[in-house]
């Protein structure tokens, strides 16, 4: 009896010794938000189907979270080509995208222009925490914007802006100023 004691021991005792050792040969799970890969000083350039730009990110710093795909930016750069327009510029501080790519947040301070466009269209936004869709040629923000064009100041709380469209929906608390552009030739 004893006999038959000892070895039910010893087979307990080496089943232990292979469970921990199986559990130290396997690779620990993460649940943590750690960064898989980083790049600094960066461009990346998306193609439309006619083979020509359609958006373009650049930042200083990108680090890369495995656990839902998701990327945070330092820096941010986006241009938004069009086929017929100058492009929009949008800048951030620190942006954050989703792992799908279609969603960006740009947290902090924010500016989007159209520097390129013709003096009579070139807008200027400047905000805060704005939402990009840049496949849509969309951004929003429910924070206060300052609109700066040519001839007008406009404040308001929160923005809506189909880029694509030149289309702009201020969504409340707006005021502005309009200076229209004297001419010389009438005077």
């Amino acid at each position: 009896m004893w006999a038959v004691l000892l070895i039910l021991l010893l087979l307990a005792g080496l089943t232990q010794w292979l469970l921990n050792l199986n559990d130290a040969r396997s690779p620990p799970v993460r649940n943590t938000h750690d960064p898989d890969y980083t790049m600094e000083n960066f461009t990346i350039t998306s193609m439309g189907s006619t083979g020509k730009p359609q958006q373009r990110l650049q930042s200083t710093y990108m680090a890369h979270y495995p656990d839902d795909d998701s990327s945070e930016f330092t820096k941010p750069h986006i241009t938004v080509f069009r086929e017929e327009d100058a492009p929009w510029e949008i800048y951030g501080e620190r942006g954050w995208v989703s792992g799908g790519r279609e969603h960006i947040l740009l947290r902090g301070d924010a500016l989007i222009e159209n520097p390129q466009a013709p003096a009579e269209r070139r807008l200027r936004m400047v905000t805060q925490d704005l939402h990009v869709f840049a496949d849509e040629e969309y951004v929003e923000t429910d924070r206060p914007v300052t609109i700066t064009s040519q001839t007008s100041v406009t404040h308001s709380t929160g923005l809506r802006a189909q880029l694509k469209e030149g289309r702009v929906q201020l969504l409340s608390k707006v005021r502005g100023t309009y200076a229209p552009k004297s001419n010389a030739a009438t005077r």
